[in-house]
């Protein structure tokens, strides 16, 4: 029986709803800029933004008949100022009252903000301050604000909890199809917060209420209660916790222990912890943030002894619905916030304004965050992208902006929701054809018009690349503009001349970059488009000078790249770098994405949008980049399985025999007498195999190899900075952070010496080439529709692909010595799979990390068998290479139990890696096991421990540094006698 379709008109009546609760949804800075707008016409004053007007507070006063007041300030710094926007939500001071007709003299509103210097008739603003507060005692703000909450939740209040249950099935699909969530967990969390589920969605079912079983809890720590995190707790002491806002939503920790480290590492830095505490009331962050270090203190001393009383002290379950509980909790939370950041007439008298009384709402920083960024990450809004720094002024039109971005963001979440039919299993979901499309567009603009809500936010601009294609132009210095673009204002409207600015000179357009003037004009192209080019003063009118430009989502200007002049001219060489001969460039494979389409798959090559990768889901757009991507992937697939079908391998050449202590340079010459490449196996954390590589980098040279082929590197996306890295020694930023990224998700060494960044750089200084062998469809696999039992796809796919380019490398560039670093399990044989060393002629070694004084050296690989996975579902497998080869570490301890051993004297200590942070593990005098984390400022590393007085809080270059500090106060490296 086939699956019943999608309801189009439930579909476009939820995008309706949603709309309309966004977009009605009160913010207090909203709110008193309309007052302070109003305040501002009634006036007679036009054409300015309050959020540009300031009230200004003097201790000192001159007379001037110019003046509108009466009065001017030269020379003088304000006391106090704020915005009229500001103004309206903190209201004068009581004193102010009684002495009204001092505003004007020790007071005023101006076009200018605090530093000035000169206040006078120049940059005043024609009001009168004691007629403000008079308009304020009318208006009543803090009324009026209470009034818009009342209306809002009145009238929206069911259509919100609906939205929340939306969310939280969408964010529980995403993290399933990423796996974040396993099958089983998808299934605990959605049962005990919705019931059973039925495809597809319907909106009756959203609306359904259902009563929670007492697995779902709520969050507190040190008995501060998060606003609107749902906890679920399963029997075994597993916790799962729901952030809606996060980037991941959903956060699996496996005990109390792990639970309490997750809380610190969101502690732990300011940009973490800002986005953490936006679950929790304005009057908890306060106290939060006020008592900082002594929480902070607390928090890491119970961890350090396995104490976890600080977190959950109320463990509250939730009662009756979850999502009603998210609604009324985020109610509540938006009427106490107002109630905390206003304070009404009636209160006036009874206490100074709360802006000049309380530590705790200072220099009005948290009232950009009161109101709507605080309700609705609950249905959908990031709270990264809604840009919560208090630090940051909110006006309206941005305002505005990011309402229509997160109307946007919420309809595609819904999109996604309704075109499933079905859920098939983990990773896999059946999606709706194109047939309800027609119907949906008539039920969304009937619904449309009847609620009169824009429904659509500015299209999204296509992504900045990952890894551009060619590297970006060096502007010369002497083309820097003579000109002074103070006081002029670029054109701010899209079009052609956005971010220019018009001159009343030849040349006549300019532009700002990097904070440096040049000089412009308009090059049309043969395709009727064109492009902003910066030229060169001294030849304004030179057609062969010059270096297009463009306006970058961050609306900056920044170089285009560019291979050359179509007519032939060579590239712009970069400043400052040694060149070597350019390569001959490969062919693009019949798996490469191809160039038009990269710009828009730039993100998924990145792993920044999964949801789009998977095989069962279509924007159903007409042109879907992702689309045609998968079609590509899916051919890779299908020709990998035929290839190893019929696959018959090569004659292997012979495995050399070697002492357990050979040197490097018998295991190289020996390998390579008879292999084609020496391909290096690794588990990607591991220090060893790339300290091999880099270590002995040179001697590979001497022995005529030329090529090192990589995993995880891209053809169709990194290739070209690769060998414009390896052609000039300038390595593109993006590639930097590529691998970069690579090593912090790999925790590869903590003192950053034998890493895929520096392997990459090792290997262009001794003349190595560096060729990816893996593409975006052969590395994407994520959300890829597998028949089941199919565990093997990414091995038979990489593996073939790599094979291809390797031959591919050997035809263009002639034969040659090679040396490859891949994960063990496509190094060799794996679950019956080909490696590349049987598919190419050479010999695997798979190299161990080991604690020092264990090194068995080099022998034949007796196998290892490691978990391919990190749930109890996933399955273990042999991995095997033609030899093995262990090297002495410093690293080897990862579990507390291995520290233990390891650090068995007080003194003693260790390093330990979770992603992102790195910890000094010791054994103080209680003998107990100590975690400090390793902080950073930038550049320079530090810990805090008040108890090391000659370490902490002291700024060291390197991470050595630091611990050879460690070492000068009498403390000892665990497990390791050599030097660093």
């Amino acid at each position: 029986m086939p699956n019943p379709m999608p309801n189009a008109a439930d579909k476009a009546a939820l995008k309706a709803i949603a709309a309309t609760v966004i977009q009605t949804c009160p913010s207090l800075q909203d709110a008193a800029r309309q007052v302070a707008s109003d305040l501002l016409i009634k006036y007679q004053i036009h054409g300015l933004d309050p959020d540009q007007v300031y009230f200004h507070r003097f201790d000192a006063s001159q007379s001037s008949s110019k003046a509108f007041t009466g009065w001017e300030h030269v020379h003088a710094t304000p006391t106090s100022s704020m915005t009229l926007t500001q103004l309206v939500i903190h209201r004068f001071r009581v004193t102010d009252q009684d002495n009204a007709d001092l505003l004007d003299v020790y007071g005023g509103f101006y076009t200018a903000g605090p530093d000035a210097r000169t206040f006078d008739e120049r940059n005043e603003v024609r009001l009168h301050g004691n007629d403000v507060l008079k308009d304020f005692w009318s208006i009543d703000f803090s009324a009026l604000y209470d009034a818009q909450l009342n209306a809002f939740w009145n009238t929206s209040g069911s259509d919100f909890r609906t939205l929340a249950k939306c969310n939280f099935l969408i964010k529980a699909l995403q993290a399933r199809d990423k796996r974040q969530l396993s099958g089983e967990d998808f299934q605990f969390v959605t049962q005990a917060a919705i019931g059973p589920l039925t495809w597809p969605v319907s909106l009756p079912m959203l609306q359904t209420s259902h009563p929670c079983p007492d697995s779902v809890r709520t969050l507190d720590i040190a008995g501060y209660a998060a606003t609107n995190v749902l906890r679920f707790v399963m029997p075994q002491g597993r916790q799962i916790l729901y952030l809606p806002g996060n980037s991941d939503a959903f956060h699996v920790l496996e005990s109390a222990t792990d639970l309490h480290f997750w809380i610190l590492q969101r502690m732990n830095t300011p940009a973490a912890r800002e986005t953490f505490l936006a679950h929790f009331s304005l009057a908890d962050r306060q106290q939060i943030n006020a008592n900082l270090g002594d929480l902070m203190n607390r928090l890491v001393a119970t961890w350090g002894r396995y104490d976890h009383s600080l977190i959950n002290q109320d463990n509250r379950a939730v009662s009756g619905d979850a999502f009603t509980w998210l609604s009324d909790s985020t109610r509540t939370a938006m009427f106490a916030e107002a109630s905390l950041s206003l304070t009404s007439n009636g209160d006036l008298r009874k206490k100074l304004w709360i802006g000049y009384l309380s530590a705790g709402v200072k220099v009005f920083g948290p009232m950009a965050v009161v109101g709507w960024p605080i309700a609705l990450p609950v249905i959908g809004a990031s709270i990264a992208n809604m840009g919560l720094n208090i630090d940051q002024a909110v006006n309206g039109k941005t305002a505005a902006e990011r309402k229509a971005g997160i109307v946007g963001a919420v309809l595609s979440g819904i999109d996604m929701l309704f075109n499933l039919l079905v859920l098939k299993g983990p990773g896999s979901l059946t999606e709706v054809g194109p047939e309800v499309d027609a119907a949906e567009a008539a039920e969304m603009a009937d619904l449309t018009d009847k609620v009169g809500t824009p429904m659509g936010g500015p299209q999204p601009s296509i992504a900045t690349p990952l890894i551009e294609d060619t590297p970006r132009p060096v502007i010369p210095p002497s083309w820097q503009a003579n000109e002074l673009l103070d006081g002029i204002t670029p054109v701010s409207e899209p079009g052609k001349f956005q971010g220019i600015y018009l001159l009343d000179s030849n040349p006549s357009t300019a532009i700002l970059m990097d904070d440096t003037a040049y000089y412009v004009r308009y090059e049309a192209d043969i395709n009727g488009s064109g492009h902003w080019a910066v030229i060169d003063p001294e030849h304004p009118h030179g057609f062969t000078r010059s270096i297009p430009v463009r306006l970058n989502p961050e609306g900056e200007w920044e170089a285009m790249p560019r291979a050359g002049l179509a007519g032939g001219g060579k590239p712009s060489a970069l400043a400052g770098s040694s060149s070597r001969s350019p390569l001959t460039a490969l062919p693009a494979s019949q798996y490469d994405v191809p160039a038009p389409l990269k710009a828009h798959l730039e993100e998924g090559a990145a792993g920044l949008n999964d949801e789009a990768l998977r095989d069962f889901y279509d924007s159903l757009n007409e042109f879907d980049a992702f689309r045609d991507f998968k079609v590509i992937r899916k051919r890779l697939y299908h020709d990998a399985l035929d290839f190893f079908s019929t696959l018959r391998l090569p004659v292997r050449p012979p495995v050399p025999a070697l002492a357990a202590d050979a040197t490097a340079e018998e295991i190289i010459e020996k390998i390579l007498e008879h292999a084609r490449g020496l391909v290096i196996g690794e588990s990607h954390t591991a220090i060893g195999s790339k300290q091999w590589l880099i270590e002995n980098m040179q001697l590979l040279a001497s022995k005529q190899v030329k090529s090192l082929y990589m995993e995880h590197l891209l053809t169709d996306f990194h290739q070209a900075a690769l060998d414009e890295f390896f052609r000039t020694g300038n390595m593109p930023q993006k590639l930097e952070t590529y691998l970069k990224a690579l090593d912090v998700g790999n925790m590869t060494d903590p003192l950053e010496r034998y890493t895929f960044l520096e392997l990459v750089k090792e290997a262009r200084k001794q003349g190595i080439h560096v060729q990816a062998i893996d593409c975006m469809a052969s590395y994407r696999l994520n959300g890829m529709d597998l028949p089941a039992g199919n565990n093997t796809a990414r091995q038979k796919m990489m593996n073939y692909f790599a094979r291809l380019m390797i031959r591919a490398d050997q035809s263009a560039r002639g034969a040659h010595k090679w040396v490859a670093l891949m994960g063990n399990s496509h190094s060799n044989t794996f679950d019956g799979v080909a490696g590349v060393s049987e598919l190419e002629e050479a010999i695997g070694i798979r190299v161990e990390d080991v604690a020092e004084g264990t090194s068995r050296g080099i022998e034949v690989d007796p196998g290892r068998i490691l978990p391919l996975g990190g749930t109890a579902h996933d399955r273990s497998a042999l991995v095997r290479g033609d030899l093995r080869l262990q090297i002495e570490t410093p690293w080897t301890a990862h579990t507390m139990t291995e520290f233990e051993t390891l650090l068995p004297r007080h003194g003693m200590y260790s390093l330990k890696q979770q992603p992102n942070l790195t910890f000094i593990v010791h054994r103080s005098r209680s003998r107990e096991l100590v975690r400090t984390v390793i902080e950073t400022d930038g550049k320079r590393f530090y810990i805090e421990r008040p108890g090391w007085p000659s370490v902490s809080g002291k700024r060291y270059p390197s991470m050595k540094a630091l611990l050879q500090a460690l070492d000068d106060m009498g403390m000892q490296l665990g497990g390791w006698s050599k030097p660093l």
